[in-house]
C-alpha cells in the first residue's frame, strides 16, 4: 500500500495502531491473536533509505532517537523501548515485548492522540479483557503530547515519565519526552523513514516484578502550554529571538509550534509570521529544521498557507515557498517522477484557488520546477538499505 492510501486511511488505522501502545504503561505488545479483529496494519511500503537526504534513526542498543540529515545528526534524543519480555496466558496467547529492528516509514502522525488499551494490559492486571467497544480501553493523553505511527503496532510517542527514558521500559513502542515528541511530530511526514538499529532483546517470561513496574494506566491530563496565554505578536518577537540565538537551545519548537496551531485555526498573523521568518535563523542546522516545521503547516493546511503565502512580500514568498518544497522532497526517497512522488502542488489544484491564492501557488510551482533541475536524476549511489 502505498503512502498517499495510508494518509486517507489514518483514522481508521489510529483505532488500529493506539491499540498497542501506552506513554505509562508501555507501546507494542505482539502480534494480535487470530481470533482479535483489531488486525494491526503493515508496516508502509517504501522505496530505499537514501543516505544524503532526512530520515529517522532509533538505537534500540543504547535507546537513542536520532534525526539524521544524511550523515549528520539534527538532534538526538533518549527514548524509552521495549523489555523484550513475553507475555503467555493459559489459552496460549501471547505477546512478545520487543522493539523490532528494521526500516518502517511514518504512515501519519497526531496530536494529544488517546490509547486504546489492549488486551495484555488486562491481562497483566490480572482483569477481566473488556469487549473491544468497551469505554473501559479508551485512556485520553494514554500517549503523551504526540504520536508517529509506523504500522505493525509500532509508534513513536509521548510520555509523562521522561525519568525512564534512556530504558528499555516499554511494550515496544519508542517513547519520547512530550518535547520531542511535538518536535518530530513536526520533522517528519508521511513515507518519512524510520531506521530502527541494533539488537532488541528477546527474553523469556516478563516477571512480575517488571509487569509491576511497567502496567500502569491512568488518565494523563496534558501539561498546559506554557505559550498558550501570551500573545501572537509577542511569540514572533520571541521567535526572532530564539532564532537567532547563537546556542543550541531548542526553545524555540514549543514557541514555533504555538504559532503554527494558532496559524491553522484561524490567526492568519501568526501563519504569514512564521512563512515571513523562513531561512532567518542564525545557525543552518536550526533553518533547515525550521523549513520542515514549515513543510508539516503546508501539509495540514495547505490552502491556509498559500493564501499567506499570497500575502506576504515577494522575497519572503519564495523565500518560504523554496524552504517548503526542499524540506518536503528531502524527507522523500523515491524517484522524483512517481505518481506518488509528494510535491506539494498535489495536494492543492491550482484550480481550486481563487485570485488570492495564485501568486502563492505559483511560487510554491516555480520552487518545485528549481528543486526538480537542482536533483535530477537522483543518484543511485546514495540509496542504502536500513537494518
Amino acid at each position: 500500500m502505498r503512502f498517499n492510501s495510508f494518509a486517507r486511511l489514518a483514522p481508521a488505522l489510529a483505532a488500529l495502531l493506539l491499540a498497542a501502545c501506552s506513554a505509562v504503561g508501555g507501546g507494542a505488545g505482539g502480534p494480535a491473536p487470530a481470533e482479535d479483529p483489531r488486525i494491526s496494519a503493515p508496516a508502509a511500503e517504501g522505496p530505499p533509505v537514501r543516505r544524503d537526504l532526512k530520515y529517522v534513526v532509533v538505537d534500540v542498543d543504547v535507546n537513542e532517537l536520532r534525526y539524521m540529515d544524511g550523515e549528520r545528526v539534527l538532534w538526538r534524543a533518549p527514548v524509552g523501548t521495549g523489555t523484550g519480555f513475553r507475555l503467555t496466558t493459559e489459552r496460549g496467547r501471547n505477546w512478545q515485548f520487543n522493539t523490532p529492528s528494521g526500516t518502517m516509514y511514518v504512515q501519519f502522525k497526531e496530536q494529544n492522540p488517546t490509547w486504546f488499551i489492549p488486551d495484555w494490559w488486562f491481562i497483566e492486571n490480572k482483569r477481566p479483557v473488556p469487549p473491544l467497544e468497551s469505554p473501559e480501553r479508551r485512556q485520553e493523553g494514554g500517549l503523551g503530547a504526540a504520536a508517529v505511527y509506523l504500522g505493525n503496532e509500532i509508534a513513536i510517542h509521548g510520555t509523562d515519565k521522561p525519568e525512564l527514558l534512556g530504558r528499555r521500559v516499554s511494550h515496544g513502542c519508542i517513547r519520547l519526552s512530550n518535547e520531542n515528541a511535538l518536535r518530530l511530530y513536526h520533522n517528519v511526514q508521511v513515507g518519512t523513514p524510520v531506521i530502527i538499529v541494533g539488537n532488541p532483546p528477546v527474553l523469556g517470561e516478563q516477571p512480575d516484578s517488571v509487569a509491576a513496574f511497567t502496567r500502569q494506566a491512568r488518565r494523563v491530563p496534558t501539561p498546559p502550554n506554557p505559550l498558550a496565554r501570551v500573545g501572537t505578536q509577542a511569540l514572533l518577537t520571541r521567535l526572532d529571538r530564539e532564532l537567532a540565538a547563537p546556542d543550541t537551545s531548542h526553545a524555540w519548537v514549543n514557541t514555533a509550534h504555538t504559532l503554527i496551531g494558532r496559524g491553522l485555526g484561524e490567526d492568519a498573523i501568526a501563519l504569514r509570521g512564521l512563512l515571513t521568518r523562513a531561512g532567518q535563523a542564525r545557525a543552518g542546522v536550526r533553518r533547515e529544521e525550521y523549513a520542515t516545521f514549515l513543510a508539516d503547516a503546508f501539509s495540514r493546511g495547505s490552502l491556509r498557507v498559500v493564501v499567506s503565502l499570497n500575502r506576504i512580500p515577494e522575497e519572503a514568498r519564495e523565500r518560504a515557498a523554496r524552504e517548503i518544497v526542499e524540506a518536503t522532497m528531502e524527507m522523500w526517497h523515491g524517484e522524483l517522477d512517481e505518481p506518488t512522488t509528494p510535491w506539494p502542488t498535489r495536494r492543492l489544484p491550482k484550480s481550486r484557488l481563487g485570485p488570492e491564492g495564485q501568486a502563492g501557488w505559483t511560487a510554491i510551482e516555480a520552487a518545485e520546477e528549481a528543486y526538480r533541475a537542482r536533483y535530477r536524476p537522483r543518484s543511485a549511489s546514495t540509496v542504502a538499505r536500513g537494518g
